[in-house]
């Protein structure tokens, strides 16, 4: 039977002492690794949330400063086809003044088809305004197509005035039929609005034309 020495029991006690201190040493680079990733994915979730955050209120300060107006349009007298269309400049306070404020007259939301023999084309299509009024070409340069008013500035509790006439029936169809198409619709308009240090608003309204008081 061979003895064994201290010396060899020594240095086996200590070669495993060694890879004891190398186990644990191991497991804690580990945990210490697993820890950082855990505190990384932790500050990822906790910026990710702070982004959310902020998104959401620069959504509800956006929508909190969208701008409000009153919008009238009026014939100049019964059965003309001449009307004077008036939008004030109310709120929010806060805003104080646009930059840009543009007003386009919207179609009456149908599909108006092409193809049909001796139909209008695409073109024709888009070149017809499809309600009852247009703005009445070249005053307070408006678009030669009277779809357009061009953007200008406005100040809270300031106001536009612009004038409206018919529009025009197209080609294809006639007078009557397209006045009786549109007797009584209300006037469809897109209001867009521009403010350094805002998204840009565009704003919607039916508008019903009503006789003077």
């Amino acid at each position: 039977m061979t003895d064994v020495s201290w010396a060899d029991k020594l240095s086996a006690v200590s070669a495993g002492l060694g890879v004891l201190t190398a186990g644990i040493a191991l497991l804690i680079a580990r945990t210490a690794n697993e820890a950082a990733h855990q505190s990384n994915r932790a500050a990822g979730q906790a910026n990710a949330t702070a982004d959310s955050v902020a998104q959401i209120e620069r959504y509800r300060w956006q929508y909190e400063m969208t701008p409000r107006f009153d919008v009238k349009i009026t014939r100049l007298g019964p059965g003309s086809d001449q009307a004077s269309l008036m939008l004030t400049f109310e709120g929010p306070p806060a805003l104080e003044r646009l930059d840009e404020i543009e007003i386009e007259i919207r179609d009456d939301g149908y599909t108006h088809g092409v193809g049909l023999a001796g139909g209008p084309d695409e073109q024709q299509i888009a070149e017809t305004i499809w309600g009852p009024y247009r703005f009445k070409p070249g005053i307070n340069d408006s678009s030669a197509d009277g779809r357009l008013s061009p953007a200008v500035p406005l100040e809270l509790g300031g106001w536009l005035k612009r004038a409206l006439e018919g529009s025009f029936h197209p080609s294809w169809t006639d007078q009557e039929y397209w006045s009786e198409r549109y007797a009584g619709a209300p006037v469809r308009l897109w209001v867009r609005c521009r403010r350094e240090g805002y998204q840009p608003w565009t704003l919607t309204y039916n508008v019903e034309v009503t006789d003077p008081q």
